[in-house]
């Protein structure tokens, strides 16, 4: 029995770097900010000034895509419907996406 101990601890120590490795390597493609506005408003200059810091932090592209109209509808489900690979961010102002509860 303490030999199947061994030997599974064994195969996972060395499992174990490359898993490491593997989770350490997102994003492994470029990165896509929505923003839900059009270029050269307020959310959109922070949207492009965070994706600078991303752009530096990760690696990665990170593309701006200005979305616009609707509120800020259209952008969003423009992320709502995307690809569920971790690699769409969403910027928006909380207006956008907040409901107000009128009594």
């Amino acid at each position: 029995m303490q030999r199947r101990v061994f030997l599974s601890a064994a195969a996972g120590g060395l499992a174990a770097p490359l898993a490491l490795r593997t989770a350490l390597a997102w994003p492994d493609q470029p990165l896509h900010m929505v923003v839900p506005f059009t270029p050269g408003t307020g959310p959109d200059m922070i949207g492009r000034f965070l994706a600078e810091k991303l752009n530096a932090k990760l690696g990665q592209p990170v593309v701006v895509d200005n979305v616009a109209g609707a509120s800020g509808n259209i952008g969003s489900q423009q992320v709502a419907r995307a690809k569920p690979d971790g690699l769409t961010i969403f910027a928006t102002s909380a207006s956008s996406v907040a409901t107000r509860l009128t009594t």
